[in-house]
């Protein structure tokens, strides 16, 4: 009985542990045969990308994909332990949380001991901004070259006589208000 249960176990166990190889220059067809149907499929000018499921979306973020150039297999990003790709992929390689834990904790340590080595640096104070000016505005009061009056320039035509800034300034014409129409009644 026992060996009944045996043999079907060691086939089922051999079949998971079996990878999928895709390989530069496959055929679109020979994705398809290898990894069956895609999930989804996108064309860009020659390109085209056939996106499977992997089972680890959630951890990696995104499917498994085939890149195609003119039908011919070009790159491949397999997150799916059971897919591999001969070529040279474009994906990084994955790192672990392990992995990234250490490094975080290699950098932590390299920044915290090249701080006690040197004093920190003394703050400098912001200069003083004036009220209701924006940094732009006062850079521009600085920069701006002011343009020279017509009566200092030699080239300035004479046919005006100067504004004297404390004369009145000429009466306004007061307009009578118009009488508004009666408004219609519903």
């Amino acid at each position: 009985m026992h060996r009944l249960l045996y043999l079907p176990c060691v086939l089922l166990a051999a079949s998971l542990g079996a990878q999928t190889v895709i390989n530069p220059g496959m055929t679109r067809a020979d994705v398809v045969t290898a990894l069956g149907k895609p999930l989804a499929e996108r064309t860009s000018g020659t390109q085209t990308f056939l996106f499977y499921k992997n089972g680890v979306e959630k951890r990696v973020g995104m499917n498994d994909l085939v890149v195609l150039e003119s039908d011919k297999v070009v790159d491949a990003v397999f997150r799916a332990p059971s897919r591999t790709y001969s070529g040279k992929s474009s994906s990084p390689v994955e790192v672990t949380a392990a992995a990234a834990r250490a490094e975080g904790r290699k950098a932590r340590t390299i920044r915290d001991s090249s701080s006690s080595a040197a004093p920190a640096a003394p703050k400098v104070a912001a200069p003083a901004k004036k009220p209701g000016v924006l940094p732009a505005e006062d850079i521009q009061q600085v920069e701006v070259a002011r343009p020279i009056p017509p009566a200092a320039r030699k080239d300035a035509p004479t046919a005006a006589p100067p504004v004297d800034p404390k004369a009145s300034p000429a009466p306004k014409k007061v307009v009578p208000a118009t009488k508004a129409p009666p408004a219609k009644k519903p």
